[in-house]
């Protein structure tokens, strides 16, 4: 059994924001869809879709698979008797650590590279955009002062990127 638990928007969690509620809650629509394109995991798991808390210490007397971005981390073992396994939703989990609380024969895994392409090409539209003097445009069209800003193609220079994971 696969326990699902969504956050409403709100600081000091994840997301902290509707638009981002949007973006990152799974709703039963989406896991249908998702179960439509895989049909042989589809009929093989019963899937509990949750909000917060509200019915989080019941079902995870009944759960294999957590599906969360945080939470509570006291007692575990004896509230998920069950558990297997807990999928952090986003690449970090920070917020969780230290990791002393996750039960012995639990395994915790997230989504870590998930956002390396879109980084990348956060990265590329940024040093383009540099490169083109983009922000200084900006600043001249707000004050309506129109001078030609020119500069070169970046095909003749040089980036290091020097970072961690996927992306640096």
């Amino acid at each position: 059994r696969i326990h699902i638990k969504n956050n409403h928007a709100s600081q000091g969690t994840f997301p902290p924001t509707k638009e981002g509620e949007k973006v990152f809650t799974i709703t039963e629509e989406r896991f249908l869809a998702a179960c439509e394109r895989h049909p042989f995991v589809a009929d093989q798991v019963d899937t509990f879709i949750d909000w917060d808390l509200d019915n989080f210490i019941k079902s995870m007397k009944t759960t294999d698979v957590l599906v969360a971005w945080d939470l509570p981390t006291g007692n575990l073992s004896k509230v998920a008797p069950r558990l297997k396994m807990i999928h952090i939703i986003g690449a970090g989990v920070e917020h969780l650590c230290p990791m002393n609380w996750v039960p012995e024969g639990v395994t915790v895994v997230n989504n870590r590279g998930v956002h390396a392409a879109k980084g990348g090409q956060f990265g590329l539209m940024s040093v383009l955009m540099l490169n083109s003097r983009i922000p200084t445009i900006l600043k001249n069209q707000q004050k309506a002062h129109w001078e030609s800003i020119y500069s070169s193609p970046v095909d003749s220079k040089i980036l290091l990127v020097i970072g961690v994971g996927n992306i640096g």
